[in-house]
């Protein structure tokens, strides 16, 4: 019941990680990254997903240790780790993790790689041995709040590059050509009063 709970849970997050191995495991486990923090800037959020099914049994599993690492990160931000652990996982149990990256404010690639190592320690009665598990997803990054991808132009064969900032204003230029047309009109309409003001009124006939 745990394990189907888990799972639903799992289901319902946005991510791109890897699937449930097709053939039977013992323990398996699977990398999220939810699309919460994935800008510059952002704090990006991963789930790790790790499960004993005990099929075909395997021993008891303790669960020791989580390491998330994404290289193309700089060296202060590219790596975590899942909190609360060592636990084991008796047959059926499941666990679900969280890990944390920064990620820089002056990040300029368009994606990046985490991958995840699981250290496990089997004991199944006879014997103890050390197992370790490893899942990678793939991040693609947003563009800042507000902000298009910049865009290159070439000018009298000096290159050059704009980046064109989102916002509700309206163009100055549009408004001070739009006053400045007005401005024009309304002195056109003064001189033609004027100009009318100053001619001479015709005398009336005499009957």
């Amino acid at each position: 019941m745990l394990v189907l709970f888990a799972l639903s849970f799992l289901a319902t997050v946005p991510a791109t990680a890897a699937t449930s191995p097709s053939a039977p495991q013992p323990v398996w486990a699977t990398l999220n990254a939810l699309g919460y923090g994935n800008y510059p800037g952002g704090n990006e959020q991963f789930t790790v997903f790790v499960v004993n099914t005990d099929s075909p049994p395997l021993g008891n599993v303790s669960l020791i240790n989580e390491t998330l690492a994404a290289p193309a990160l700089p060296p202060a931000y590219n790596t975590g780790y899942a909190i609360g652990l060592p636990v084991q996982l008796a047959s059926g149990q499941a666990i679900l993790s969280t890990i944390n990256l920064e990620i820089p404010a002056n990040f300029t690639q368009s994606n990046f790689t985490a991958a995840v190592v699981i250290d496990l320690q089997i004991a199944n009665g006879t014997s103890f041995f050390s197992k370790q598990l490893t899942e990678s997803t793939t991040v693609v990054m947003l563009s800042l709040p507000g902000t298009i991808t910049p865009t290159s132009s070439t000018t009298s064969g000096v290159p050059s590059s704009q980046t064109t900032t989102q916002s509700s204003g309206v163009s100055s230029g549009l408004f001070y050509a739009g006053v400045g047309v007005l401005s024009v009109v309304v002195i056109i309409l003064l001189a033609l009063l004027v100009r009318a003001r100053g001619r001479p009124q015709p005398s009336p006939r005499a009957k």
